[in-house]
């Protein structure tokens, strides 16, 4: 799934502010999603962070199912990519 289709749909089905990498790190021509906000709400079975990216859930399912998996960058900082 393309990066903008996916953005939305984070955005749609899951509550989630994500937006494009390139306002997390300054860059030009990013490739990921950054979720900016919490990420730890319902909608996500209580997403919990770093520890939740490499649980089943969800999210990671529904990412993974779409070619997409998360990364945490630190403790509260998700990052998603394409696989």
């Amino acid at each position: 799934m393309k990066r903008e289709t996916m953005i939305k749909n984070l955005s749609k089905k899951f509550n989630l502010n994500a937006v494009p990498s390139e306002e997390f790190y300054g860059e030009r021509h990013g490739t990921g999603i950054w979720i900016r906000g919490s990420i730890c709400k319902a909608e996500t079975d209580w997403y919990n962070y770093a520890e939740a990216t490499t649980e089943e859930n969800k999210l990671n399912d529904y990412l993974e199912k779409n070619g997409w998996f998360a990364e945490p960058y630190d403790a509260e900082t998700i990052m998603m990519w394409q696989s």
